[in-house]
């Protein structure tokens, strides 16, 4: 979410760190865990420390703000349940780059995808999507 925020993208990050950037989607989404070399040159590269890029309290604690403006709850309620992104997309059967785009905010989800996100995730819509009715 980081470096979606400052702007950067995920091919330009991944040759700065000499990564192909399919393993750093994979590290994005929670599909494989980075290494600890990796961790450091992640925080090195986007100017923060590995503790506070890699952990697993609520993103917005970290980061304050990037709760601002934000038009759902999935990011966070996904991550307070320990819910990988790769996994939680499988599970609502859409792609992992949909998925992200929805919980950065990027794209308003339809109907039905509200519907399948609050049921995974056992809260109303209302809820979890703040303009939703």
């Amino acid at each position: 979410m980081l470096r979606k925020k400052r702007g950067v993208k995920q091919y330009d990050m991944a040759r700065a760190l000499s990564v192909s950037p399919s393993y750093l989607s994979k590290i994005e989404t929670g599909a494989q865990d980075p290494t600890e070399k990796f961790k450091v040159a992640c925080a090195k590269y986007l100017k923060t420390s590995v503790d506070r890029l890699f952990n697993e309290s609520a993103v917005e604690e970290i980061y304050p703000e990037f709760s601002t403006g934000l038009k759902n709850k999935l990011w966070a309620v996904r991550r307070e349940l320990g819910i990988k992104q790769y996994d939680f997309a499988k599970k609502l059967k859409v792609s992992t780059p949909f998925l992200s785009k929805v919980e950065l905010g990027l794209l308003e989800p339809p109907e039905q995808f509200k519907t399948l996100a609050s049921k995974a995730l056992k809260m109303s819509k209302k809820e979890l999507f703040l303009s939703s009715k």
